[in-house]
């Protein structure tokens, strides 16, 4: 399914798809995840990311975590780690999951690793492998992703972010086509739409 897919016309349509009403990047992802130098930059961003999950006790522990560490992820901006330092790193904030160690991973160097989630998962998974996976596994699962992000990245000069709006959209599609198709403007977008195969 992959080879034949429009990578273009895929990432043009199904970003038009994410919630920008909802997430706010503009006021809580886009100016902090470009400036770590701003002593609020973990809070906007753990809140950009977390949502409405953002004020339970195993966050707050995370965020106040990340804080003590603060340097260290100022110092991986601006130098030159391996993987495996920024994997070890996170592993110390973030015992176990792999979503939010991928997530630090990407504070620290957000043009080398996307975001990740289980939403641009499942999308992933259904596009590489035709079979729907809601949740990654371990660290692989999320460097697989990588891989494959910067494939289309690569070939079709397409930003990061954008093939991250819309494979979460896509993912978001996946996990709940109800919901999704009773809005009206994704259902008259949808029928337009040929190049995507369920």
């Amino acid at each position: 399914m992959a080879q034949k897919l429009n990578w273009k016309k895929f990432i043009r349509f199904w970003s038009k798809f994410y919630n920008n009403d909802k997430y706010q990047d503009k006021k809580f992802y886009y100016p902090y995840i470009r400036d770590l130098s701003k002593n609020d930059f973990l809070d906007e961003l753990w809140l950009w990311k977390m949502q409405v999950h953002f004020y339970n006790r195993t966050n707050k522990k995370a965020l106040k975590s990340m804080r003590e560490n603060i340097e260290t992820i100022r110092s991986f901006r601006g130098s030159n780690p391996t993987f495996n330092d920024l994997y070890k790193f996170s592993r110390k904030i973030f015992k176990s999951g792999v979503v939010y160690p991928a997530f630090l991973i990407h504070i620290c160097k957000p043009n080398d690793y996307p975001i990740f989630d289980q939403h641009v998962f499942r999308a992933f998974t259904l596009l590489t492998t035709k079979k729907i996976v809601d949740a990654p596994k371990d660290i692989q699962d999320y460097l697989s992703y990588r891989r494959f992000v910067f494939s289309i990245l690569k070939k079709y000069k397409i930003g990061l972010r954008d093939i991250d709006k819309a494979l979460m959209a896509f993912g978001q599609f996946l996990n709940n086509p109800q919901k999704f198709l009773k809005s009206p403007k994704a259902n008259s977008r949808l029928r337009k739409f040929d190049t995507i195969i369920l």
